[in-house]
């Protein structure tokens, strides 16, 4: 122990003695010394001393403010907060790497262990968070992680199989991925597939600037009405031409469709007001709200139910602000936020499923500070929160805020490196969130930021009129992928590095749990002709990896996605990929990059055919699942295993399908819940506990078998 330590120490026990009469003192240490001695021949005494035991509460700073010395002379504390030294976690982010870079192999420490004066071996383990034994191997918690978890027991039998001992300090053994590891989950099935592509459709007639999954997979999508015409004409041509709603003439080329994922068939659909670069997001009754956009529809409201043969009903001009690369996200009671756009440093609160919408609208000068000469703070990263908050990130800040009363609650790290939104368009997503049933308010909330450009990089592409421009304006995209857990204590960005840069990609959560990365350059910025050398080559994104090791490139597209270019995963696990157009109209011959009208589906890892025999399927679906309440359906799967399955094999997987354009995939998230077996071919599970932590409305619900998913089925989430 350091000297000036231990006169610190002194000085306190002689303080604390001094003011307690003689005699007492005397009975007093004669009392301490026996239990000591008695306890000192068991050799669990230092272990029970540090982990609560009566010698913790006795010698603790609750009852005379000093700790103890062990047998080898080190100083124990029995306060379990009390740690003199600081954690690696208190060191200050460093701005050239996006904050402490956490160890791949280090694990929790024992959060009610604080020992003094080590050897310089065991010291030095400490600084660099070594895990104690037994400890499951894994990125490194923030001082404090989770406070709803600590003190929790482990039953034996929901240990990890891979660990060596139990995790006898009462804190959960945390896994690669940082989250607490509840049950002894096997290892998935493997495969070497890296994912396979097919084109579904040759020429689907309209560019996929801005796609939505609806309901049952269909997947509506939409460009503009200001460019021109499209590829697709209303049938029979020339007939039956609904008015261009901002040139008051027939227009007789179709503007949006609805796509059958499943079946690929097409269906067209009106628009009236112009939706270019808007946004939307599904209600809770499945309805499409989609908001804002170009000219007459930069304040408008469309609405599109999911029905077999509705289309989009319309208004303009009920807006609060002209909403132009905004963002739109569902909140717990089921309103929707639309925030920012170009030049609105404002949001607003509308109700869903209607076009009579009072204007709610709050003044927000944080989107005014993100915007720089060509802003990098569009189409900002939105989400809502397990305590009904929204999180924010425009160019490279982010924040939490009170969307009731516009005031910002938190204003978090910034995150270095370069911008992420419009035009600098970087991807971003939430981690899939576990819910405990035994603690279901106790969530983790990671999101992830990928990706994006240079402040810089859009404006010396942009300004060069020459087609096509010459390489040496692109610059490069960045290439970093940054982690922060937003209901730590401290919340910092982990830094890991994808294996190739992107700017304009696309970011999904698949049924797996992992997450891919698609679409976008390699060099450049969003807009019209400012990209270059497309990133054909898909990531999968595994979170449960360890840091370092989490990126694994799939098989390569030979068809480039670039700017306006968008994806959607489908119930049947593949992935649609349609889009991309760096023209300011259709145009199919004579530049670099055409307008692309291809509809690909690409076919990830988990629907390896080989993998079918371990795949469950979903025999007698749910169509609604209350909050906090259990829900069973049967299942089967193809080649049963040779002993029963435990509830570890299998995760119920809930994913919301999101809104997709430039980049960002709106709305977006999964629950993970753990299953219960009722039976040989019965599991249960128990529902989101709130709409905080799961907005209203409908998800794809799957099944996962170590790995493997099911075909998912659609369903509705419901307060009643």
């Amino acid at each position: 122990m350091p000297m000036d330590r231990q006169i610190f120490y002194m000085r306190q026990i002689r303080l604390t003695t001094a003011m307690v009469p003689a005699p007492k003192v005397l009975i007093l240490l004669i009392l301490l010394s026996l239990l000591v001695f008695a306890e000192s021949a068991n050799p669990g005494f230092q272990t029970r001393i540090t982990k609560g035991s009566k010698f913790g509460h006795l010698f603790g700073r609750g009852s005379f403010g000093f700790g103890i010395f062990s047998g080898g002379g080190q100083m124990i504390s029995g306060d379990d907060n009390f740690n003199p030294q600081p954690s690696s976690d208190d060191t200050p982010p460093d701005d050239s790497s996006g904050g402490p870079q956490l160890d791949a192999t280090s694990g929790p420490l024992d959060s009610s262990r604080k020992i003094l004066n080590k050897p310089e071996k065991a010291e030095k383990a400490d600084k660099e968070d070594k895990p104690d034994k037994g400890d499951h191997k894994g990125d490194k918690p923030d001082k404090g992680d989770h406070k709803g978890n600590k003190g929790k027991k482990e039953d034996p039998a929901t240990l990890p199989s891979d660990a060596s001992q139990p995790n006898n300090g009462g804190d959960p053994v945390i896994g690669p991925d940082g989250n607490p590891i509840t049950s002894p989950e096997k290892p998935r099935f493997e495969t070497n597939c890296i994912g396979t592509w097919r084109i579904a459709t040759q020429n689907v007639g309209v560019a996929a600037m801005q796609l939505q999954t609806m309901p049952n997979d269909k997947v509506v999508w939409f460009d503009t009405t200001f460019l021109g015409p499209s590829a697709l004409q209303w049938n029979p041509p020339g007939k039956n031409c609904p008015i261009n709603f901002e040139t008051n003439v027939p227009d007789c080329y179709v503007h949006a469709i609805e796509y059958d994922g499943l079946h690929e068939t097409t269906r067209p659909l009106t628009l009236k007001a112009d939706p270019w670069c808007s946004v939307g997001s599904l209600s809770a009754t499945g309805t499409l709200v989609g908001s804002g956009g170009y000219y007459k529809g930069r304040n408008a409201i469309r609405l599109l139910k999911s029905c077999p043969n509705c289309d989009f009903t319309e208004k303009s001009f009920v807006l609060g602000s002209d909403r132009w690369y905004a963002s739109q996200h569902i909140l717990d009671d089921g309103n929707l936020v639309v925030v920012g756009g170009r030049k609105a440093f404002t949001y607003e609160i509308i109700p869903p499923d209607t076009l009579n919408i009072p204007v709610k609208k709050f003044d927000f000068p944080f989107l005014q500070q993100t915007t720089d000469p060509v802003e990098n703070n569009l189409y900002p990263f939105l989400y809502l929160i397990p305590d009904g908050n929204l999180f924010l990130f425009a160019n490279n800040r982010s924040i939490i805020f009170d969307h009731k009363t516009a005031k910002i609650i938190r204003e978090l790290p910034p995150l270095p490196g370069g911008s992420r939104n419009y035009p600098a368009s970087g991807m971003s997503a939430v981690l899939p969130i576990k819910i405990d049933p035994k603690a279901p308010e106790k969530v983790y909330f990671d999101i992830m930021v990928c990706g994006g450009a240079s402040p810089y990089a859009f404006y010396p592409v942009d300004s060069v009129q020459a087609r096509p421009k010459p390489k040496n304006v692109y610059w490069p995209a960045l290439q970093d992928c940054n982690k922060i857990r937003l209901m730590d204590p401290n919340p910092h960005w982990e830094k890991d590095m994808l294996l190739s840069p992107r700017v304009m990609g696309d970011m999904l959560i698949l049924p797996t749990g992992d997450l891919l990365i698609l679409n976008g350059a390699k060099k450049g910025a969003a807009g019209w002709w400012n990209g270059d050398e497309p990133n054909m080559t898909p990531e999968l994104y595994m979170p449960k990896q360890k840091l370092g090791n989490r990126f694994k490139q799939l098989a390569p597209t030979h068809i480039p996605r670039m700017y306006h270019s968008t994806s959607a995963v489908l119930s049947n696990g593949e992935v649609l990929v349609a889009g991309s157009n760096e023209n300011d109209r259709y145009v199919f011959q004579g530049v670099p990059f055409p307008t692309e009208l291809r509809v690909e589906k690409f076919s990830p890892p988990y629907l390896d055919k080989n993998l079918d025999k371990y795949r469950p399927k979903i025999l007698t679906p749910p169509k609604k699942v209350k909050y906090g309440g259990p829900f069973s359906f049967k299942y089967a799967i193809t080649s049963p295993p040779p002993q029963p399955l435990e509830a570890s094999d299998l995760k119920m997987h809930l994913l919301s399908p999101p809104f997709t354009t430039h980049g960002y995939s709106q709305q977006q998230r999964m629950l993970v819940l753990d299953v219960r077996m009722r039976g040989p071919d019965t599991v249960q599970a128990v529902a989101p506990p709130n709409p905080k932590i799961a907005p209203p409305g409908y998800y794809i619900l799957f099944l996962v078998h170590r790995g493997v998913p099911s075909a998912g089925i659609w369903v509705r989430l419901v307060t009643i």
